[in-house]
């Protein structure tokens, strides 16, 4: 576990996620109250717990869990988080709510977009009361301290995301709705997972981002980033390349998932970030070719 300062008020936490640092963190936001944005998966849990010991916050400080989509790296602790943390009401999108509240159906869809070799980081779900549960869509979240925090529809990567700008520093809590970089393992990318991946409303999400000439983004995958710029224009790029890929890779009837992902993003396969970049480049080739094949059947 590893605490990074983002800001006066915004730490993250770095969880191990995947078992691995460098690759996901939840954050803590501090006003008068707190909030923890992004839950990492059941398996994080204790990492992000072991960071609010070492800031000295209490269980029964944390009055906010936000989450910015349903995805298990994203919101499969938040059950777990929600149990330890008994003040706490759980944030989501409103689509996503019942699947908090009772994941049972969620389970085989998580396996089949992670794959075998990922799924056992991945852990599980804890059910979550449902009185503890509110819609994010539409947060304006006072913190106090002048620290507030607005939800922003960001779909594409899935239907229910959404990101949550802090307008104390400008910054804006991204999610996955355009790029992950994760500088220590030489992994930036895009990912596009099935079954709900909308390519039109991604590159809307990400023009819209854009348009939005934020100071920084804060991502889950991984870290604070001032390179706003560059870093969505990479990301838009990589899609065209993706969606290029799998144009080509249609028309020559090809569909081996992993045979195109490692021509997508090759890389190397003894490097301890190999299962990221296997899992997570499989995940989006799957996603962007259910979605282009899709589309061509109209």
């Amino acid at each position: 576990m590893e605490l990074l300062s983002v800001d006066d008020h915004i730490t993250a936490i770095d969880h191990n996620l995947l078992g691995l640092p460098g690759v996901g963190v939840t954050y803590v936001v501090r006003g008068e109250s707190i909030a923890l944005i992004e839950t990492g998966t059941s398996l994080t849990v204790p990492q992000t717990l072991a960071g609010l010991a070492q800031l000295a916050i209490q269980p029964e400080a944390v009055d906010h869990i936000i989450c910015t989509h349903l995805h298990m790296d994203h919101s499969g602790g938040a059950g777990y988080l929600a149990a330890a943390l008994p003040r706490a009401s759980v944030y989501i999108h409103s689509m996503s709510m019942p699947h908090l509240v009772d994941p049972s159906k969620l389970m085989s869809s998580v396996r089949r977009a992670v794959g075998e070799e990922a799924w056992p980081l991945h852990g599980d779900f804890k059910p979550i009361p449902e009185a503890r549960m509110r819609p994010a869509e539409a947060l304006r979240l006072d913190l106090g301290r002048d620290v507030m925090l607005e939800a922003i529809a960001t779909p594409g990567h899935s239907p229910d995301h959404l990101a949550y700008r802090d307008l104390k520093s400008g910054g804006l809590f991204m999610g996955d709705a355009a790029c992950l970089v994760m500088d220590r393992w030489d992994l930036a990318l895009p990912v596009t997972p099935a079954p709900a991946y909308d390519l039109q409303a991604q590159r809307n999400t990400i023009a819209h981002i854009q348009s939005l000439n934020l100071p920084s983004i804060y991502l889950t995958h991984y870290g604070a980033h001032s390179n706003v710029s560059f870093q969505l224009q990479r990301a838009s790029e990589q899609i065209d390349a993706l969606v290029d890929l799998i144009d080509r890779a249609i028309s020559a009837g090809e569909s081996d998932v992993a045979t195109l992902a490692a021509r997508w993003l090759p890389y190397p396969s003894d490097s301890p970030g190999g299962l990221v970049a296997r899992s997570w480049s499989q995940m989006s080739i799957a996603g962007m070719l259910r979605y282009e094949t899709k589309r061509r059947q109209g």
